[in-house]
């Protein structure tokens, strides 16, 4: 992988403990409840769920951990990321994780298998665009995952990509879904301009941007899909700070850096006096930090 992509891995390693604070708890039990109702109603079947902008595979990880899949023998569960390199990584995050959680793990043909105590979870990586991968999958999920991608996308392309995968009775499931506001304190005299220019690069093309949480609300039903459950799931970071939290709120600053700078709607001096002070800060320790997200649960059919 390259030094980016590298960087790239360190933020998505960095905001699984801020991911884990900011999950809407309410929601999250639902999905595990409506599961724990599928496996009742279909015994012996395995659960068949798909992650897109999987990354190192954390989603999967942490709803095994939690007993979200409790109820489920066997899973079958295919994570896509389109950046090459990610399987690898994904690899590697998944055999550590096991090795600590008590589970067997075994490589296969096209990813890995784990098992515990009679439950086994094949594991399969597919590096691709969702729309590529989505298209060559079999009308047969019974889950879909979209976490943190819906605002990257253009947002009835991908909600019809996905949901049109799922069975009848199937569920889309999209945490950590950016929602219009992104905040830094303590306050700078740059924060509106360079903070409203970061918000419209998010709108570049036909990406979904700052307002995909609530416009996936009435997205959905629109292909067939009703939202059974949803709520905030903001990012917050404070002082004191951890390592990993350092590492999330330097590659969030780069983030802006790169697409305000990238975008020349900021003058250079402004964004650069805006960015040193916010970098003192965070070196400093007295950074904060609050983006909104929503978390939306949904049933087909």
């Amino acid at each position: 992988m390259t030094r980016h992509d590298d960087a790239f891995v360190r933020y998505l390693r960095s905001k699984e403990s801020v991911d884990d604070r900011a999950l809407h708890r309410p929601t999250l039990a639902d999905l595990g409840d409506r599961l724990e109702d599928h496996a009742e109603s279909n015994p012996g079947e395995p659960l068949r769920v798909v992650s897109v902008g999987a990354g190192t595979g954390a989603m999967c990880r942490r709803l095994l951990s939690w007993g979200v899949f409790d109820a489920h023998d066997d899973i079958k569960y295919v994570m896509v990321d389109r950046r090459k390199g990610m399987a690898d990584q994904a690899a590697k995050a998944f055999a550590k994780w096991s090795h600590a959680a008590g589970w067997s793990a075994e490589p296969t043909r096209d990813g890995f298998r784990i098992e515990r105590h009679g439950r086994r979870v094949s594991l399969t990586y597919v590096t691709s665009d969702l729309f590529d991968a989505m298209s060559a999958l079999p009308k047969a999920l019974d889950l879909v995952i979209a976490h943190a991608v819906f605002d990257l996308l253009p947002l009835r392309r991908a909600v019809d990509s996905l949901v049109s995968r799922l069975v009848d009775g199937g569920y889309l499931y999209a945490p950590i879904t950016f929602d219009g506001r992104t905040a830094f304190r303590p306050s700078h005299e740059a924060d509106d301009e360079v903070l409203a220019a970061y918000h419209e690069t998010m709108r570049d093309g036909d990406s979904a941007g700052t307002d995909a949480g609530a416009d996936l609300l009435s997205v959905l039903p629109q292909f067939g899909a009703n939202v059974v459950s949803a709520g905030g799931s903001d990012w917050v970071v404070h002082p004191e700070h951890d390592g990993h939290e350092r590492v999330f709120l330097d590659r969030i600053l780069g983030f802006v850096e790169e697409s305000v700078g990238g975008a020349e709607a900021v003058d250079d001096e402004t964004l650069e006096r805006w960015l040193a002070t916010r970098h003192q800060q965070l070196e400093r320790g007295t950074l904060s930090y609050i983006a909104h997200n929503v978390d939306v649960l949904a049933r087909l059919g």
